[in-house]
């Protein structure tokens, strides 16, 4: 977490002085992946960073990645904003025309799929912060119904323009110390935070390394509410909970550790922790542990759900 003054170049009283940053997002190998350094100057760094957490994953598996050539393997890629966009594209001097290249989401998933020559879906999701998580869903079921082998899931953000933080901030949703006090009486917003992520999904018969297993994946939309588009739902977190663990045919009482979405804001954090104790405290006989990856790391937005499925992996790496 950034602790210095401001991790903007600026200061305004609507922008809040703390925020989790990514150190060195100017470097990048463009000899390594093939790209034209004037390309690569222009190219957003989430796109860049998406190449190479990829080529790690891979390895990570246990995997050459140019074995994966020709292979019917899918990209997914969470992504909300491009900060760059204002400097490459809505410039009036342009220094060349790649920067349209550079910023579009879909080329986030495509220049993946480009380099690696992967031949599956590639493309990107944008449903806010649970961006990363319907890139998994998508991939999840794209695997599960042939339409690819495997799948590189990836999510990315970047807080590179401080007028987006003055956004969020004047939207009620930022923590003005820049703290996310997660399920605290004295939450009063979150801090926003930079991540970028990729996981390596594959049948478990492929897999040489398994770090966690996806049993079920489910989403849903709250629909209309009268309070609001940016409140959520209670009744229909707790409908996608019942219907989840029905179809995964795991019973919500012998859960051990809920990885939870707790942003430490005074509208999400009430409802979310209602909705779980209506679904997983019923017939409990030991205390269900709850917690949130944002108490360490602020609120990576279209990328957090990805960061709370690393933590919980290397929680349980850890724990044996």
């Amino acid at each position: 977490m950034n602790t210095v003054p401001s991790p903007y170049p600026v200061y305004h009283p609507d922008i809040p002085r703390r925020a989790g940053k990514i150190n060195n997002i100017e470097k990048f190998d463009a000899r390594f992946f093939g790209v034209h350094f004037k390309e690569a100057h222009s190219m957003d760094p989430m796109a860049r960073m998406l190449l190479e957490h990829t080529y790690e994953a891979i390895i990570d598996a246990g995997v050459h990645p140019g074995k994966l050539r020709g292979t019917n393997t899918g990209v997914f890629i969470g992504s909300c904003y491009s900060d760059t966009e204002i400097t490459w594209v809505y410039s009036d001097s342009p220094v060349n025309g790649l920067g349209l290249l550079g910023c579009s989401r879909s080329m986030m998933a495509n220049r993946i799929s480009l380099w690696f020559g992967f031949k599956g879906p590639s493309y990107a999701v944008d449903s806010a912060c649970s961006s990363s998580l319907f890139a998994l869903d998508h991939a999840y079921k794209a695997i599960r119904t042939g339409q690819c082998d495997a799948a590189i899931v990836g999510g990315c953000h970047l807080c590179l323009h401080p007028f987006v933080t003055q956004q969020y901030f004047l939207l009620g949703t930022l923590s003005p110390d820049g703290r996310c006090k997660v399920f605290d009486a004295e939450g009063n917003g979150y801090c926003r935070s930079e991540a970028v992520s990729t996981i390596y999904l594959q049948k478990s018969k492929d897999a040489k390394r398994i770090y966690a297993q996806v049993v079920h994946v489910k989403t849903n939309c709250d629909g209309y509410k009268e309070e609001g588009i940016t409140y959520p739902s209670i009744k229909m977190q707790r409908i996608l909970l019942e219907q989840c663990y029905e179809e995964c045919k795991v019973s919500p009482s012998d859960l051990a550790f809920l990885e939870a979405h707790g942003t430490g804001t005074k509208v999400g954090d009430p409802v979310e922790v209602s909705a779980v104790e209506k679904v997983f405290c019923p017939g409990r006989n030991t205390p269900l542990r709850i917690g949130s990856v944002k108490s360490n790391l602020g609120h990576s937005e279209p990328d957090s759900g990805l960061c709370s499925i690393a933590k919980v992996c290397r929680s349980q790496r850890f724990s044996y």
